[in-house]
């Protein structure tokens, strides 16, 4: 047996090539995301032990306001990048960044007159006015991640991030620790991830500045880039308003309280976006029914380790929350405990959503996101005003038994244009 040539035949062999890279490249998605988990999860760690929970209701109400107002950088062009790039042509990222930077002109315009305005007799107006001179680079010059990915350079925008998060984290924690105080390490935070925008934006563009540029191209992917934004824009709002209305209603503090409790749900509900997102493309290379039937009889499987994840975390979330955050109030650790329940019906949601983004079923994908994200919105605005930080939690919980109930009935009447429906499947 000629061992030499086997050898070369595997290392050639188109296939086994195939599944290689797309191993390599799931593993650096995979571990992006990890990053991106642990670098909030352990900032959170060091917010909760070096901030009154004031300054740190001040802190996350801060970053709430920017991840909305994001809106008005055009976020939708992250994708028109994307697939520009993905089908060869690089050039229009130029003009996506030049579209995003202007428009995000609008956002820093909002902070200046929030900050003048509803917030001028808080101490989060400092934060508002002085972030909105960083805002067009934080915002516009964001987009080189798109572009790397449409390139497929999965190991250099997890090397990438590795960096952002490693500066990010050592200089916010340094700044933590010896001063203690929210505004320097927000205004910190912006400028390092704006800095590296800049210096990861200026490489790209010294590459294809050169090209081509197609102005029917441009005015496509622009419009592409317009209608995402437009339909994205009610799912970013019910992502983040939650502790805008809190702060409403009550005061920084209950914001601070609320962003304690929420450190462990907001970490695993992250840690299964990454553990769910990997099966659910990897099915979708398959043909949309066989895709549907093995979800299908996994249905089961799916909710069960839901209800696994509930059970475990409901017992270990007091050590938890006393071990990280030095936490023994006993309101404190019940908020901890029933933030949780969502957890039981989330596995399954995230399975028949990605499927649904994943799959042929693109007519589905706005109406079904649209009504899951505006349910969460108006059950948020009706029952936080009332109960504050129960209303939170409230309403979290019957926005995904809802969800869970529309997708269901969603899967399970769609499933029969495709001929699923009975035990023999």
């Amino acid at each position: 047996m000629d061992l030499k040539s086997i050898k070369e035949y595997i290392r050639n062999n188109r296939i086994v090539r195939y599944f290689k890279r797309n191993f390599s490249d799931s593993a650096y998605g995979m571990s992006n995301l990890l990053i991106a988990s642990l670098d909030g999860f352990f900032l959170n760690v060091l917010l909760v032990r070096f901030l009154s929970y004031e300054d740190l209701g001040n802190y996350k109400l801060f970053f709430s306001i920017i991840n909305i107002l994001i809106i008005f950088s055009i976020n939708g062009l992250n994708t028109s990048v994307t697939k520009s790039v993905a089908k060869k042509y690089k050039r229009f990222f130029i003009k996506a960044v030049k579209f995003s930077g202007l428009f995000s002109l609008i956002a820093s315009l909002a902070l200046i007159i929030l900050s003048v305005s509803y917030y001028k007799g808080t101490d989060i107006k400092y934060a508002l006015l002085a972030s909105s001179f960083i805002v067009p680079i934080y915002f516009g010059f964001n987009i080189w991640e798109s572009f790397l990915y449409g390139e497929r350079q999965f190991k250099k925008v997890f090397l990438l991030n590795g960096a952002i998060a490693v500066t990010r984290f050592a200089a916010c924690g340094l700044i933590l620790f010896f001063y203690r105080n929210y505004l320097i390490t927000i205004l910190v935070y912006l400028f390092i991830v704006s800095l590296y925008n800049l210096i990861f934006s200026f490489r790209i563009y010294k590459r294809v500045k050169k090209e081509e540029v197609k102005p029917d191209k441009d005015k496509e992917l622009i419009k592409h880039g317009f209608r995402l934004t437009g339909a994205s824009a009610v799912s970013v709002i019910a992502k983040n308003v939650e502790r805008i209305i809190l702060d409403v209603v009550s005061n920084a503090t209950m914001v601070g309280i609320y962003s304690v409790i929420s450190v462990f749900p907001t970490f695993i509900k992250n840690s299964l976006k990454t553990l769910v997102n990997v099966p659910t493309v990897k099915l979708a290379a398959r043909p949309e029914k066989e895709n549907r039937i093995i979800i299908k009889k996994g249905l089961y499987l799916i909710f069960f380790s839901g209800v696994i994840i509930f059970t475990i975390f409901w017992f270990i979330t007091p050590f938890l929350l006393k071990f990280f955050f030095k936490v023994d109030d006993v309101d404190m650790i019940r908020y901890g405990r029933l933030i949780l329940i969502p957890l039981v019906f989330m596995p399954v949601n995230l399975v028949i959503k990605y499927m649904c983004s994943y799959q042929g079923s693109g007519s589905s994908v706005l109406k079904l996101y649209t009504t899951t994200d505006i349910l969460k919105l108006s059950l948020l605005a009706i029952f936080i005003p009332l109960y504050k930080i129960n209303g939170i939690i409230i309403a979290l919980i019957l926005a995904e038994f809802f969800s869970f109930l529309i997708l269901i009935i969603w899967f399970i009447r769609s499933n029969k244009r495709f001929g699923i429906g009975g035990k023999k499947d």
